[in-house]
C-alpha cells in the first residue's frame, strides 16, 4: 500500500466542508480510526455528543466527496501528506488545541523548525512596515530562528523575502488548498520557500480561500511558532487573529510601534495596551526566551564557519544527535551510547571546529 493509499481516509475527510477541527477531533476521539468515520452509518453518527447536529450534512457531504479526484491531485502537485499519527508531525503544532489532523505540505519540516518565530501583518503595509518586517526576519533567521508567516501580499512576504535573503529557513501557512494558492502574485516566492523550508496548509487541494480560511490558517502561523511578531496591522487587521491564536496558545506576542497618527498601527497600539512586549529591537524578542538566552549570545559574538568541517567518525555521531536548543551532556550520553569519556572527547573537538558551543550546566549545542 502506497503512502497516500494508507492516508485515504484522513484525506477524505479534509474534504468535507463542514467538518471543523474541533469537531474532526470530536469524531477521533469516539472512532479508532478514520475509516471508522468514513463509514460510519447515520445513527451513529448522530449518537455522537457534539456532533449530531452536523451529522446529516457530513453524511450529504461525505456520499458526494470525490476521494480519487483528490488523491489525483496531491500526486500530481506532489504534495507530502502528514496526520496526527506520524511521528513527523510538527510537535509545536501538535500541542495546541485543536490542531490540524491533517496537514499538506510542500519542503521539508524539519527539527529545526522548532525554533521559530512567526511575522505578521497587513497585507496594505507601508514602505516602513516592510522594511522592519524584512529587517526583523533577516536578523532572527541569522541567529538561527525559522521565520512563519502566511504568504500573504505585504508585512508577510516581506518576512519571508528577509529570512531568504539571509539563506534563514521559512515556511508559509496557506490559507487555501495547494491547487488554488493565494495570492497568485506570490506563486513565484512560495517556490522559493519550498526550495530552503516549507509551505503547508491543512486544507484539501481544491480548498478556494475564502473569509474563513485566513482566520482557521491564523492558528497554525501561531502554533508552528514560540512567539508572534505584529509589525503593522489596523484596527481590523487578521494578524490580531494571530495575535489572539498566540494568547490562547500560550506563545508570546510582540509590537512593533508606530506613529500615534497612522491607521494602519491602530491594531499594534491596541495589543500593546493590552499586554503585547513593545519592540524596537531584536533583543527585545530575545529577552522573552530566557531558556536560549546563553544561546543568542553565543551566535552573536562567534559567527558559524562557512560550512561544516570535516569530522571524524565519533564527532560526526555526537554531532547528529545535537539540536539547535541546549542539550544536557547526560542527555547526549544517553542518544549516542556512548561512553562519558568519549562524549567528552568528541564535544572538545566539536567546540574546537567551532560547530558546537558549551553552554551553562553542562549544556551543549550546534551551532547555525
Amino acid at each position: 500500500m502506497n503512502d497516500l493509499e494508507s492516508k485515504r481516509f484522513w484525506i477524505a475527510l479534509t474534504l468535507i466542508p463542514n467538518l471543523s477541527p474541533r469537531k474532526f477531533h470530536i469524531l477521533l476521539e469516539n472512532f479508532s480510526s478514520p475509516q471508522e468515520i468514513w463509514e460510519a452509518p447515520l445513527a451513529r453518527l448522530k449518537e455522537i455528543p457534539g456532533f449530531a447536529e452536523s451529522a446529516e450534512t457530513f453524511c450529504a457531504h461525505r456520499a458526494n466527496a470525490n476521494v480519487e479526484r483528490a488523491l489525483e491531485q496531491i500526486a500530481q502537485l506532489q504534495l507530502k501528506v502528514v496526520t496526527l499519527a506520524d511521528e513527523n508531525y510538527p510537535e509545536p503544532l501538535r500541542a495546541i488545541p485543536d490542531a490540524p489532523p491533517v496537514l499538506y505540505l510542500r519542503g521539508e519540516y524539519i527539527e529545526k523548525d522548532k525554533l521559530a518565530v512567526a511575522i505578521v501583518g497587513t497585507r496594505r503595509a507601508t514602505s516602513y512596515g516592510r522594511r522592519i518586517a524584512q529587517q526583523f526576519a533577516g536578523e532572527l533567521g541569522r541567529l538561527g530562528f525559522t521565520i512563519v508567516s502566511g504568504l500573504a501580499e505585504g508585512i508577510d512576504t516581506a518576512a519571508h523575502r528577509g529570512a531568504l535573503k539571509v539563506n534563514a529557513r521559512t515556511i508559509a501557512a496557506l490559507g487555501s488548498g495547494f491547487a488554488r494558492p493565494y495570492p497568485q502574485s506570490n506563486q513565484k516566492l512560495l517556490e522559493e520557500i519550498v526550495e530552503c523550508g516549507c509551505v503547508m496548509t491543512e486544507f484539501a487541494p481544491d480548498v478556494a480561500p475564502d473569509k474563513w480560511t485566513f482566520p482557521q490558517r491564523n492558528r497554525i502561523i501561531s502554533g508552528l511558532s514560540r512567539g508572534v511578531l505584529v509589525v503593522e496591522a489596523p484596527e481590523d487587521s487578521g494578524a490580531l487573529i494571530t495575535a489572539r491564536w498566540a494568547l490562547e496558545h500560550n506563545r508570546e506576542v510582540f509590537a512593533v510601534p508606530g506613529p500615534i497618527t497612522s491607521e494602519s498601527h491602530r491594531g499594534c497600539h491596541q495589543l500593546i495596551k493590552s499586554g503585547a512586549k513593545l519592540v524596537e529591537s531584536v533583543t527585545d524578542i530575545l529577552e522573552e526566551f530566557k531558556d536560549l538566552r546563553a544561546l543568542f549570545t553565543v551566535r552573536r559574538e562567534r559567527p558559524a564557519p562557512a560550512q561544516k568541517p570535516a569530522l571524524s567518525p565519533l564527532a560526526e555521531k555526537i554531532f547528529s544527535v545535537l539540536e539547535f536548543e541546549p542539550m544536557h551532556f547526560d542527555e547526549i550520553v544517553s542518544r549516542t551510547g556512548l561512553s562519558v569519556g568519549e562524549v567528552a572527547e568528541g564535544l572538545l573537538t566539536l567546540s574546537l571546529q567551532g560547530v558546537v558551543q558549551e553552554l551553562e550546566g553542562k549544556h551543549y549545542v550546534k551551532l547555525p
